[in-house]
């Protein structure tokens, strides 16, 4: 990170209290990212590039306005200055608004930059990317092409700066690798997914394991067909459960429960779920992807218990939407440069139990294994459920054939409170994380 940033920062502020701003703030991304991607053995390309940006919050009589720009010249960073101010002038104004103190942060390491990012040559991180794509292709002679492997990094630096502090910040890196195999036997032709997400590059999945599995769940679907529309058991794999603990997510932000936009409103110390259904936001887990020392606003993150063996224990909050409700904010607040904080998990996660996957599913006498979730039809508001869904059904606790052509139905209330078996395979995908788990009965609309 150039210190040149945390002065300029610093200076910004200083620059925009002298132009009459109440409360100020400067948030800054800088960085590098790199994205290899290939296809048919062969690299398809290499896009390397640096990246810095600055977003500014000028608050003037609880009028908030707000700018950004990616050119740090002194005459562009007047101009900015200014038209924050001309947009604050005209903004209406809002009485939980404003730039919260900054909290003292831990000093603890979260593991959350990787020094190699700078050592790995890029030959290496082609190689990986190949790799990956040569072992979708040796898991089976039906995988005939793909629609590409990609690897990318990212190395950032986040300094946040306001009126009257020292600016803080941290140091970041991220590393992917996904493949996309395409199975294809007699006409039919079926896609498969998978990726590795980590903070550490030796975290990764191997490109030999990520191949494989990519390659093992197009292969997998292989001759679907749907089912009759019945009632039946879903288990969400951890991918597709991943999507489903987003949503649940989106029904604690506690800019949703102020707006009446969120099925859980005015549940908080009730019971929602059932005794296995615990959610967890928990921004210091050391090496995860959602960890940082402190939120877009300067509080440090922390671990949240948002449902309690069913129990709603608490919201999610930025400063604003927590003044709003007359508590505290709970490090929740993400922003980009280009964009004001809003409400974001930081590792948020359905508690895993201690069976294993294969025994979870040995407890479904009939339903569906869903690996993969299509369209959208969600109403956080309502709770009503709709996604187009495949997998695999299963039944007496086996797995029988692959399905598709069908959508699973209901409400998350009703899903959380029949929420019957956790198995131990939590995995995180971005910042939402999930195990493989049962929801004892749902609608399955097929044929």
């Amino acid at each position: 990170m150039s210190p040149d940033y945390l002065e300029l920062a610093a200076d910004v502020t200083r620059k925009a209290k002298k132009r009459g701003a109440d409360e100020c703030d400067c948030f800054i991304e800088a960085g590098t990212e790199l994205t290899i991607k290939v296809r048919s053995g062969e690299v398809e390309s290499i896009e390397r590039a640096s990246f810095a940006g600055m977003g500014i919050r000028f608050f003037l009589k609880k009028s908030l306005g707000f700018g950004f720009t990616t050119d740090f010249s002194p005459s562009s960073i007047d101009g900015l200055i200014d038209r924050s101010r001309a947009f604050a002038e005209t903004s209406t104004p809002d009485p939980d608004s404003g730039v919260p103190e900054f909290g003292p942060i831990d000093e603890v390491d979260l593991e959350i930059n990787d020094p190699v990012i700078k050592e790995i040559p890029l030959s290496e991180k082609t190689e990986m990317a190949l790799a990956c794509e040569k072992a979708a292709y040796g898991q089976d002679k039906r995988i005939k092409y793909t629609y590409g492997t990609s690897y990318s990094d990212v190395q950032g630096t986040v300094i946040l700066a306001r009126s009257g502090s020292d600016p803080i910040h941290y140091d970041a890196t991220h590393f992917d690798l996904t493949c996309v195999p395409v199975a294809e036997q007699k006409g039919e032709r079926r896609m498969g997914i998978w990726l590795t997400s980590e903070r550490f590059l030796s975290d990764l999945e191997s490109p030999a394991a990520v191949g494989a599995k990519a390659a093992q769940r197009a292969i997998a679907m292989m001759g679907a067909k749907t089912v009759p529309t019945q009632k039946a058991s879903v288990v969400f794999d951890s991918r597709a459960g991943g999507q489903v603990v987003a949503e649940i997510f989106q029904a604690l932000d506690g800019e949703n429960i102020l707006r009446g936009m969120s099925f859980l409103k005015g549940r908080q110390g009730k019971k929602v779920g059932s005794n296995r259904a615990t959610f967890v936001d928990d921004g210091r887990i050391p090496r995860r992807t959602g960890s940082r020392p402190f939120d877009a606003e300067g509080f440090p993150t922390r671990r949240t218990l948002a449902i309690d063996k069913g129990t709603v224990k608490s919201y999610f909050y930025d400063s604003r939407s927590a003044r709003k409700s007359g508590t505290e904010s709970t490090g929740n607040a993400r922003r980009g440069f280009s964009s004001i904080p809003e409400i974001g998990a930081n590792n948020f996660y359905l508690i895993p139990g201690k069976e294993s996957r294969d025994d979870v599913i040995g407890t479904v006498k009939k339903g569906v294994l869903v690996t993969n979730l299509l369209g959208f039809g969600v109403n956080v508001t309502t709770g009503d459920y709709s996604r187009g869904a495949e997998g695999l059904w299963i039944e007496d606790g086996k797995i029988s054939h692959p399905v598709d052509g069908i959508t699973v139905a209901g409400n998350l209330l009703d899903m959380l409170g029949g929420i019957q078996a956790v198995a131990s395979d939590l995995r995180f995908f971005g910042r939402m994380g999930s195990p493989t788990f049962v929801i004892d009965e749902m609608t399955i609309a097929g044929g």
